[in-house]
């Protein structure tokens, strides 16, 4: 008995990319991928208190210097900052 053959089927798509269009303040389409600290400025009873994310992956504008973090580096970002603003407000144990 002969044993069928299994062919794997190879679905060719297009690559996504995460890379944003253009800069959001100056609208420049220069940007160039980034994995540096990133500052956030707190809001609310926290004003006047910043949390300097370390290692976020970003895309940063060669024209305006704005930084824009990817999906991935965003998450990192609002993890980082939900434990900050915890350990500010002295909720952690």
């Amino acid at each position: 008995m002969i044993a069928p053959v299994h062919r794997r089927m190879v679905m060719s798509r297009k690559a996504s990319s995460s890379k944003p269009a253009a800069c959001e303040v100056c609208q420049g389409a220069d940007l160039v991928r980034r994995i540096t600290t990133y500052p956030v400025h707190l809001t609310g009873p926290l004003e006047g208190k910043q949390i300097h994310v370390g290692r976020v992956a970003l895309h940063e504008c060669q024209s305006c210097g704005h930084l824009m973090p990817t999906p991935a580096g965003q998450a990192k970002v609002d993890r980082n900052v939900a434990m900050g603003v915890r350990l500010f407000l002295g909720q952690l144990p």
